[in-house]
């Protein structure tokens, strides 16, 4: 059974209630833009974008269910695996796309950011999202998903990093959550216990802000919001790879000033 049947019915009859994850998205995005959403889940972002901005809404998702859900929204919209498959929309076609914490599911993480790139106008705005490896989310990467990381993947695929957002407590009620109410029988005194453990964990983040310090695991999700440099590109990642590991091109060595600059 391939990913598209498996994710058919996921996200069936399910809100799209409005969180403060989602306003960080809504809040880089301005009116006018055309917008493309890739990985709907929900629909949170779809159901409530058009409240705070007038823009051109357009969404991709592997899941038939949660495309259904948002037919009357969008301009267009496509049943695609980002991960193998192409896009339908033209090159340079949109002003934004966001990606709220789709890329820890993907098989083939660097498919997708070139076909989002390749979809994004140069100097358009791309908002992902990745959640914290250590808040227990399974991840087919999981060394990619880091903040340093990923980072790095990003801007070596020529997307710049104009701003770096943390957001969330690492312990919520689907990981330690979970375990306090299976070690504490009484739900209150576990939801207690889960709500002291959180207010401890946003008093040291709050700490560290005012250190001007980015303690990264002590968060759920992290965001990258970037510009699209593909005009000053060239050629894409994998085609200089290939040109430093063969014969294509006279080798000067594995060093490169750009590609190995710390994230």
């Amino acid at each position: 059974m391939g990913i598209k049947e498996s994710s058919r019915s996921l996200y069936k009859d399910t809100p799209g209630t409005l969180t403060s994850r989602t306003q960080i998205a809504i809040e880089e995005v301005k009116d006018g833009d055309l917008v493309l959403e890739i990985g709907v889940a929900f629909g949170e972002f779809a159901k409530n974008i058009s409240h705070f901005r007038k823009v051109q809404y357009y969404a991709v998702d592997v899941a038939e269910f949660a495309l259904n859900d948002i037919e009357q929204l969008v301009v267009d919209h496509q049943l695609v695996d980002i991960s193998s498959e192409k896009l339908k929309f033209a090159e340079n076609q949109f002003d934004v796309v966001v990606c709220l914490e789709v890329f820890e599911h993907l098989q083939n993480p660097y498919h997708a950011l070139l076909e989002i790139q390749r979809v994004l106008k140069p100097g358009g705005k791309f908002i992902v999202s990745v959640p914290n490896y250590q808040g227990g989310h399974l991840m087919i990467y999981p060394g990619l998903i880091t903040v340093g990381f990923f980072k790095q993947f990003l801007r070596q695929n020529f997307f710049k990093v104009i701003k770096l957002k943390m957001w969330g407590p690492v312990w919520n009620k689907d990981n330690v959550g979970e375990s306090l109410k299976t070690s504490i029988r009484n739900r209150f005194i576990a939801l207690g216990a889960l709500r002291l453990i959180q207010m401890m964990i946003r008093i040291v983040q709050y700490g560290t802000r005012l250190l001007g310090l980015k303690w990264a695991s002590l968060y759920w999700c992290y965001f990258f919001v970037c510009e699209n440099k593909k005009d000053i590109m060239g050629k894409p990642l994998w085609y200089k790879q290939l040109e430093q590991t063969s014969d294509l091109k006279q080798c000067h060595g594995w060093y490169h000033p750009y590609y190995h600059k710390k994230a």
